[in-house]
C-alpha cells in the first residue's frame, strides 16, 4: 500500500511540472527611452510585475527584452506596464502624469 501511494505522489509530481510552461521572452520597441535612469527605472519597476521574470533595457537600441510566464501575464500587460512607468511601448503610449514627472533627461528632445 505505501509503495503504491508512493508511486502515485511521483506520477503526480512528474505530471504537474511536465504542465509547468516554458518563458517566453519579447523585445519591446520603447522609442521614448532616452539614457541609464530610463533603463533603470523600467527594469525596477518590471521586477514587481506578476509573471515577468526578467527584463533588459537596452536604450541605446530603443529596446526592451522582456521573459515572462505566459499563464501569469501576457504582452499587452507588459507593454501597459512599462507605459504606466513613463515610456511609450509599441502602440502603447506613455501615462502622460507619469512622463511629465520624468527627469528632463529622460523626456523626448522635443519635449524638453
Amino acid at each position: 500500500m505505501r509503495i503504491l501511494f508512493v508511486l502515485l505522489l511521483l506520477s503526480f509530481g512528474l505530471f504537474s511540472f511536465g504542465q509547468q510552461q516554458k518563458p517566453l521572452t519579447v523585445k519591446i520597441n520603447t522609442p521614448t527611452v532616452q539614457c541609464e535612469k530610463c533603463k533603470k527605472r523600467i527594469e525596477d519597476y518590471m521586477k514587481v510585475e506578476e509573471g515577468v521574470l526578467k527584463t533588459v533595457v537596452d536604450f541605446k537600441q530603443k529596446r526592451t527584452t522582456v521573459t515572462y510566464l505566459l499563464d501569469r501575464t501576457n504582452l499587452e500587460n507588459i507593454k501597459t506596464a512599462i507605459a504606466n512607468c513613463g515610456y511609450d511601448a509599441e502602440d502603447v503610449k506613455a501615462d502622460p502624469d507619469i512622463y511629465s514627472k520624468l527627469p528632463t533627461c529622460c523626456k523626448k528632445p522635443s519635449d524638453q
